[in-house]
């Protein structure tokens, strides 16, 4: 009898649900249909849960990879065409399609869905917790936080404000909540109007070129305090957000939960992790079994943060906290990047898509009222922007960059507006009207910033752009790139070669180029611009591999400038985040901000033990050529065999040889060459080539090779003289007259045989016969035929090339017209005298026995 009465009759229930007036929709579906049998026995995949997930998985994925190849064009982030994605698949587009909502995205798989969606966003916000380094937010600097508190601030009023405001007018919110419920829409509200996107931001920076400036920069720093403002404001809203049904209690227990969460991600989880971050930087593997346990304990932290209250994200970003940003935090990111952003992430953006209705907006007051909030709280941002700019004297344009910046949106706003819908504390139509805004203002950013930044860039003009100046005692200013560290030691070498004395000034920025590869590229900008910490948690073990690259960069950089003897050197480290595609418009814009004479890039191939040359990166071979095609100075590509070894030279003294053959190319080879000639470290041969045989009437292009020989003649007048100023008693100028190709190859292995650690060459050069064809068989375009052919396998020299290129409009020697030919005897070498043994005006002594010619 007491079974019996147990058991209660559902078709009963069923009737008492139906008249009930406080009903719901109720929905029936089979919970043993999760896979079919096949379509050969009938079966419909779309009827079954798991084909049923993965056929919404393919669509939403499609859909979104296809948005972002249609607006591509328009350079709008990847943000815009996932919100479209879901947009289009949503009942504001696909959805009034008849059936299509009851087929493709049914009520009964919504709830699977949208578990999978928060699912990758757990593991995404957790990824956000780890690149926000909270030593990275306190060193910072002041400007920062201002930047952050001016456009966090005012947004977060006006969203405020704007929140009581559409309680009244939006007719779909009628219901009376208590006190500390009505003040969870304001919240939510403004702190979704005065949040910024870091990740996106970041991509945006890197790809506007602007990751290597004063406004990138301090916009990233700004972005992370915002960040974590909002994440803190979300808190609390959602904590207000439960006082509907329980009073104040429950709010209170909410809020000490997030502090309990907090307390312990910081108290337990950060110092295990940090030790776990020492052990790997010392060489020790993290190990499968703890890179499990750590991602485990994301789905820890999301339960008791969900079981608490503060929603399960919460637990995920404080879990990310608690990671030290170095190699173990990368590794973790790594591991599930890929996927998360791929295919588990679309679906929470699909999500907000589908729910997206634009039949819901049924108050043109409340929705009018929230785009003008939302435009107003973007202009507010600017402003106040521009206003903290002027403030710290900073110019307009970078005031209104930095405004505009701020204003990215990305998952942070979608996570409070679905929060917020979820929890009834927002309308459908306050939710649809506040994404279409979130991904307006969002487009905007980029056209917007094209307009202020790229003409403060076309305004760039600057003289020198050449090594070969008018005045020799003139500061020259060299732009030296590299990719990794094993790049500095060679590059430093160059400089300490070229660097003659402390009267001829070198001005040296090095850009560390960095390939744009996620969030600790953008988190080394930060770290790199603020100033050191002796905190042991963010020494060695809590930085990035990406970041201790740069340090070891500026460091090796930094120890030349301090410890160089004859001083007149200046340093300064740079780093530049972008694709390789686009990489070389970083270079460019930082020899132009730089007003740099000559650019130094490294070669795409490196030295390996056995003394071969092993590719670093296919990418750099053209970005080495774009550097060239659009340089707005002179460019050298340094081929490294060894030049940066700390041997140095041979006993202290670097061997290097110039050759010449002729043109622009060359007379900026002896311009380098007359800079070397008066460093008392540098024993410097230079062989001039001329090809014999040449007789009869002359073309007019003949003539024009004519004027290229005077104004050959002039540049070695021009070397010569000041050499010998210089009372350079290790210079040797020589001159070969060759038949052909063989002949002059053979002079470049005489000059290699005697021990040459570094040859210097043109790329071009001009009019001479003598390379006629050898570009055809060039493995290297970019280092020309004699470069080429000096950094082949088959030339077999341990020496280190330089190939140089001059700037394009570079103009001739002034006085080159009116310069004789050459007074010097093919075949003979010439020694410079030091200075206190000649008299002004006499061509240097020859020496009696002439100098050996090999033919063939």
């Amino acid at each position: 009898m007491t079974s019996s009465a147990a058991v209660s009759d559902p078709l009963l229930d069923l009737w008492d649900h139906m008249m009930s007036p406080n009903r719901t929709h109720l929905f029936c579906f089979y919970p043993s249909k999760i896979t079919m049998s096949g379509i050969w026995a009938g079966d419909n995949p779309l009827d079954f849960s798991l084909p049923l997930l993965l056929f919404q998985m393919l669509l939403i994925t499609f859909t979104t990879r296809a948005a972002t190849f249609l607006i591509s064009p328009l350079g709008l982030p990847r943000y815009i065409s996932e919100i479209l994605g879901g947009f289009v698949l949503g009942p504001s587009v696909l959805g009034r399609l008849p059936h299509f909502t009851d087929i493709v995205f049914p009520t009964r798989s919504i709830f699977v869905l949208d578990s999978m969606a928060l699912l990758g966003l757990i593991y995404y916000t957790f990824t956000i917790g780890v690149e926000i380094e909270l030593p990275t937010i306190t060193r910072a600097g002041h400007r920062s936080f201002w930047f952050a508190g001016a456009s966090a601030l005012p947004p977060f009023l006006i969203g405020a404000t704007v929140g009581y405001m559409a309680l009244s007018t939006d007719d779909t919110r009628k219901q009376k909540d208590s006190v500390l419920n009505s003040l969870s829409f304001p919240i939510f509200l403004g702190a979704s109007f005065s949040s910024t996107a870091f990740s996106v931001l970041a991509r945006n920076i890197a790809e506007l070129k602007l990751a290597g400036t004063d406004v990138g920069q301090l916009t990233l720093s700004a972005s992370l305090i915002n960040d974590t403002l909002a994440w803190s404001g979300l808190t609390v809203a959602t904590a207000l957000s439960d006082a509907r049904s329980g009073g104040v209690l429950p709010s209170v227990w909410t809020l000490a939960s997030g502090v309990f969460i907090f307390a312990a991600g910081f108290l337990v989880v950060r110092p295990a992790l940090v030790r776990l971050a020492k052990r790997a930087s010392e060489g020790e593997a993290v190990g499968e079994m703890r890179e499990c346990a750590v991602l485990v304990g994301v789905m820890v932290a999301a339960l008791v943060a969900d079981a608490g209250g503060t929603h399960a994200i919460f637990g995920a970003f404080v879990f990310g906290l608690a990671v030290p940003n170095g190699p173990v935090g990368v590794e973790l990111v790594e591991k599930v990047e890929d996927f998360v952003v791929g295919t588990l992430l679309p679906l929470f953006f699909a999500m907000s898509g589908l729910r997206t209705d634009t039949a819901k907006v049924t108050s043109m007051n409340a929705a009018v009222l929230l785009m003008i909030a939302a435009i107003a709280a973007a202009v507010l941002k600017v402003a106040a922007a521009v206003g903290v700019a002027a403030g710290f004297g900073m110019p307009l344009h970078d005031g209104t960059s930095i405004g505009l910046l701020l204003n990215t949106k990305g998952v942070i706003e979608l996570v409070i507006l679905n929060i917020a819908r979820n929890k009834k504390i927002m309308s459908d139509q306050s939710f649809t009207v506040l994404v279409f805004m979130s991904a307006l203002i969002t487009a905007l950013v980029s056209p917007l910033l094209a307009m202020v930044v790229k003409p403060a860039r076309r305004l760039v003009f600057y003289k020198r752009r050449t090594v070969a100046w008018a005045q020799p005692d003139a500061e020259l200013r060299v732009l030296s790139c590299v990719h990794v560290p094993r790049d500095a030691p060679a590059a430093i070498t160059l400089i300490d070669i070229v660097s003659s004395s402390s009267r001829s000034p070198v001005a040296v920025h090095a850009l560390h180029l960095i390939e744009f590869a996620g969030r600790s590229s953008a988190l080394l900008l930060i770290n790199a611009s603020a100033p050191a910490s002796s905190s042991s948690e963010i020494s060695a073990h809590g930085r990035s591999h990406v970041e201790m690259q740069f340090k070891h960069i500026a460091h090796a950089f930094k120890a030349y400038e301090e410890n160089h003897v004859v001083g007149g050197v200046s340093v300064r480290t740079m780093a530049a985040v972008s694709r390789y595609e686009s990489m070389h418009e970083d270079v460019t814009a930082a020899a132009e901000d730089q007003h740099s004479a000559l650019i130094v890039l490294p070669f795409h191939k490196h030295r390996t033990v056995d003394g071969g040359m092993e590719v670093s990166h296919p990418a750099i071979q053209e970005l080495n050529v774009s550097v060239q095609s659009c340089s707005p100075c002179t460019v050298g590509i340094l081929v490294d065999r060894g030049l940066g070894m700390p041997a140095g030279g041979s006993g202290g003294v670097y061997r290097v040889a110039a050759l010449f053959f002729g043109g622009r190319d060359d007379r900026e080879v002896v311009a380098l060459a007359t800079r070397m000639a008066r460093n008392q470290a540098v024993d410097l041969t230079v062989l001039r080539f001329v090809q014999k045989g040449r007789a009869g009437s002359y073309t007019a292009s003949e003539f024009d090779a004519l004027k290229e020989r005077k104004a050959d003649d002039g540049c070695f007048r021009e070397f010569l003289d000041r050499a010998n100023a210089a009372g350079g008693g290790g210079v040797e100028y020589c001159e070969r007259g060759v038949f052909n190709a063989n002949e002059m190859v053979a002079e470049i292995r005489n000059v290699e045989e005697a021990g040459k650690d570094l040859f210097v060459v043109g790329k071009t050069p001009g009019g001479s016969g003598l390379t006629a064809g050898m570009a055809d068989w060039s493995e290297c375009p970019e280092l020309g035929p004699i470069g080429d052919l000096l950094a082949s396998r088959d030339f077999q020299t341990t020496a280190s090339v330089l190939v140089v290129q001059s700037y394009g409009r570079a103009v001739a020697a002034s006085a080159a017209g009116s310069m004789a030919s050459s007074e010097f005897n093919v075949g003979e070498a010439v020694v410079v005298q030091p200075e206190a043994a000649m008299r002004q005006g006499q061509p240097p002594r020859r020496p009696r026995q002439q100098a050996e010619l090999t033919i063939g």
